[in-house]
């Protein structure tokens, strides 16, 4: 009987350490999170785990909330079939299956065959593809050059990064940008779906290649018959 009590109470602890790793990942800071290291990675995502946002910061009443994305480059859309790894606020309380977009980060390709990191640094927030930093916060400054150590995301939408003295030195109000669709044909990030050369020469431009004149026969001659 005592073994069998043993043996159940063992199996029970194995259990709830299975749990614990679960219970860690489900918990999203609210409101604002501290810059403890260098470079904190706040999330990261695998090559291939395009679809799957990952919930990093909400704001006190949780209307809004901010992912990292990663989203791939649909077929047609021009490029050379890159990623794209981004920040993402949207407003929760908008109808839709995940809310109303209002800010992201830039669109900006990164490798199909790395993992992507959001990192809150001495930059601000940073994207890294690998260990390649392909994005930043702009003109993050400190007033008096002290540590950046706040990451904060208020109930307006807004994000914003403050000192280790309170005072503000960046926000994402002041550089609006939303519902970019990183990766869907004729997004930010992306060449045009149709390449220069799939076109009639010469249209749309009056430039023609090699010396060749509008109505021309292809020689540079314009319509002048052979010599």
């Amino acid at each position: 009987m005592e073994l069998a009590t043993y043996t159940t109470l063992c199996l029970l602890f194995a259990f709830l350490l299975n749990l614990l790793p679960s219970y860690a990942t489900a918990s999203v800071p609210t409101g604002m999170i501290e810059r403890e290291t260098k470079q904190q990675i706040l999330a990261s995502i695998p090559p291939h785990g395009q679809g799957s946002p990952v919930l990093f910061l909400t704001s006190p009443s949780g209307k809004y909330a901010a992912h990292f994305i990663r989203s791939p480059t649909v077929p047609g859309a021009g490029g050379l079939g890159a990623d794209f790894c981004y920040v993402e606020i949207l407003d929760a309380s908008e109808p839709g299956a995940e809310g109303q977009s209002v800010w992201e980060s830039e669109c900006l390709a990164v490798s199909t065959i790395n993992t992507c990191a959001l990192v809150f640094s001495w930059k601000g927030l940073e994207v890294f593809d690998g260990s390649n930093s392909v994005w930043h916060t702009h003109d993050t400054e400190s007033v008096d050059n002290n540590f950046l150590r706040t990451l904060e995301l208020v109930d307006e939408g807004d994000m914003r990064i403050l000192d280790k003295g309170g005072e503000l030195a960046w926000k994402a109000s002041d550089e609006p940008r939303a519902a970019q669709h990183c990766g869907m044909p004729g997004s930010p990030g992306l060449v045009s779906a149709a390449a220069p050369f799939a076109q009639p020469i010469g249209q749309g431009s009056g430039n023609l290649p090699f010396g060749q004149e509008e109505e021309g026969n292809g020689n540079g001659n314009g319509n002048a018959g052979l010599a």
